[in-house]
């Protein structure tokens, strides 16, 4: 008997990215079939192609932003039927650790992800526990629901700080996190989000989006302290990933203000403490998501402008030009579209 085959997105080394034909999973135990019907590139991507990232190994299919359908079941289950419209959670926590043991395993000592330490989703189909799929609305398109996960991080960024007090908030960083983060911090009834960035494009995409979008550097810091009666933000999102905007945070944050750190730095960074001290300011690390933080996400979702976050669509047997599209920086949200029907 012929097996059956499907196209995917392989990393197979340092910078090599390319179409593979491989064999169509197999469901066991647990698990189920997944047709992708759209999976996005992640600024950790970057890394994993680069060959830099720390844990993902060669030969691997990327992805972990998706949206598909189920088409089969090991055997029936409660949570999931076949022709449910649904994402991925993608964490792989170890459930020993005391993270994972105390009710916060998105923090675990030993944390793994689809589409790092185990294949993901760019590809026609992705074999997946079905305690990871989580369920779409039926009207949510596939596009959408591919940028449930990235939502899901800004969800969690925003729920890191309490927004009583908060009029003014600052976004570092206008990438698709960045954006996403300011979008719900203004859902979240935030009266005024500044979002700023160095790219003259991204704040043009933000301000497409309804956001308040100013230069970084000299000019935030002077609109932030013009529209605060020169007291500086309540709470301050650090989105970039950059040391410079570790550097200003401090400066554009308010006494008692928070800082919450979104963005992954690759190594460690200069943050002025005796700001904080100050101040009497309050840092907080976010990372990843919960999967209360998915369904609030995925109830959020229709309600923001996310379509127009979505720079650039690639068929699957096209994901290398895909990649350098999202590799050059001119570019926002990049989906691959599988078309498995065709193959």
């Amino acid at each position: 008997m012929v097996a059956e085959t499907m196209l995917a997105a392989r990393y197979m080394g340092p910078d090599q990215l390319r179409p593979e034909l491989l064999e169509r999973p197999v469901v066991r135990h647990g698990e189920a079939l997944v047709r992708i019907d759209a999976c996005g590139f992640c600024g950790s991507d970057l890394n994993i192609v680069a060959g830099t990232h720390p844990r993902a190994r060669a030969p691997l299919t990327i992805g972990h932003e998706l949206a598909g359908t189920v088409v089969e079941l090991a055997k029936p289950d409660a949570h999931v039927a076949v022709g449910d419209r649904v994402t991925m959670f993608p964490l792989i926590s170890c459930g020993r650790c005391y993270a994972c043991t105390h009710g916060q395993s998105h923090v675990c000592r030993e944390l793994k992800l689809f589409g790092f330490d185990r294949d993901g989703g760019m590809a026609d189909f992705v074999r997946l526990p079905i305690a990871s799929l989580m369920k779409l609305p039926e009207t949510m398109s596939p596009a959408i629901g591919a940028l449930i996960e990235p939502l899901a991080v800004a969800v969690h960024a925003v729920g890191r700080a309490d927004l009583a007090d908060v009029d003014v908030a600052v976004v570092l960083g206008a990438g698709p996190i960045g954006l996403l983060t300011a979008l719900v911090a203004s859902a979240k009834g935030i009266g005024r989000v500044v979002i700023s960035d160095v790219s003259e494009a991204r704040l043009e995409l933000a301000r497409s989006l309804g956001l308040e979008a100013i230069e970084a550097g000299a000019p935030l810091l002077g609109h932030v302290m013009a529209i605060t009666d020169q007291n500086g933000a309540g709470l301050v999102f650090e989105c970039a990933g950059h040391p410079s905007s570790a550097t200003e945070m401090t400066a554009l944050a308010r006494p008692r203000g928070v800082l919450v750190g979104v963005g992954v730095f690759k190594r460690p960074v200069s943050v002025d403490l005796q700001g904080v001290n100050f101040k009497e300011l309050e840092l907080v690390g976010s990372r990843v998501y919960t999967r209360d933080d998915f369904d609030e996400a995925i109830a959020l979702a229709s309600s923001l402008p996310l379509d127009r976050i979505i720079s650039h669509r690639f068929p699957l047997e096209d994901v290398e030009n895909a990649f350098a599209q999202f590799r050059s920086g001119d570019a926002c949200k990049v989906l691959v579209e599988p078309r498995s029907s065709d193959r």
